[in-house]
């Protein structure tokens, strides 16, 4: 039996000193050759980009390629662009630098900078879109701000996650005045985690329909309400949380491209924590839509 071989899901998990390709080690400042069976794999793609599975080297145990230093000096003098000095910091790495379309020849870290910086203009152009969407959303006079907090039982003993055994809803306008503030039961009736306030989903349905009828509700994200919204859904009857085209709206989208906040291994936009509670959520908004003043306007 043959004892088995590290196997990386991507290259970021690689350690490029530990493993490298054959083309990797061939491709060296001063090339070498395996001098050893495969050590590792690493799933990535093949000259065609489809997804593959490649064979790891252990650098430790490569050898030199057969090329003289004579021959090394004739083939770089003969490449005629120098791939090997980073054109932004100096560096001159083993791999050869990424050659871009403006002739910039960058080392990896060069590179990782230069698409950070791209990422980031990126994103400071969607930031535009978040402040109008807040900015339009406070406006609106029939804006109600909604916050769903689930009560949780945490675990059976054989780790099966309970279901929640109540939500209190908090809608606010957007002056922070409160529309509404009330806990509703979840569960039956002699279910235990149920807090004492929680009244049944038949007795709030009608006052959470009278608080929020008409208005365009602001909530974090899709799915926040959908435990409440389907206890208190009663036959023959309007959803006591309102729906339809536009009137549920959620700012976990515009929050996150207005922090504009990226990371830097992904190179995407970091989610957002949600806020927690209808204040703080109110409190967001405004603060996203306050930057409607001093951003730049398009010519």
């Amino acid at each position: 039996m043959t004892d088995q071989i590290p196997h990386f899901d991507s290259w970021s998990a690689v350690p490029r000193d530990t493993y490298m390709t054959k083309t990797m080690l061939a491709k060296l400042d001063l090339p070498r050759r395996p001098g050893g069976p495969v050590r590792a794999m690493v799933t990535g793609q093949d000259f065609r980009g489809r997804k593959t599975d490649l064979d790891l080297y252990a650098v430790a145990e490569s050898v030199p390629s057969p090329a003289s230093s004579r021959q090394l000096t004739a083939a770089r003098a003969g490449s005629g662009t120098d791939a090997r000095t980073c054109t932004d910091c100096g560096a001159r790495p083993e791999q050869p630098c990424t050659t871009y379309a403006d002739g910039a020849a960058l080392c990896g870290t060069c590179a990782h900078i230069r698409a950070l910086r791209t990422a980031q203009r990126d994103a400071a152009e969607s930031r535009a879109w978040a402040i109008d969407t807040a900015a339009r959303l406070l406006a609106d006079e029939r804006l109600a701000v909604v916050h769903v907090d689930l009560t949780h039982r945490g675990t059976t003993s054989s780790g099966v996650k309970r279901s929640p055994s109540a939500a209190r809803l908090v809608a606010l306008d957007t002056a922070g005045q409160p529309l509404i503030d009330v806990t509703v039961r979840l569960v039956g009736p002699r279910s235990k985690g149920i807090p004492d306030s929680a009244i049944a989903p038949e007795d709030a349905a009608d006052p959470i329909r009278t608080a929020l009828a008409g208005r365009t509700l602001l909530l974090w994200a899709e799915g926040t309400a959908g435990e409440l919204a389907g206890a208190l859904q009663q036959p023959g009857q309007q959803p006591a949380i309102p729906t339809g085209y536009g009137v549920r709206n959620y700012l976990w989208s515009p929050a996150m491209h207005w922090r504009a906040d990226i990371d830097l291994r992904t190179r995407r936009l970091r989610p957002c924590i949600p806020p927690g509670t209808a204040d703080r959520l109110l409190h967001l908004l405004q603060r996203i839509a306050a930057d409607a003043a001093t951003a730049p306007k398009e010519s």
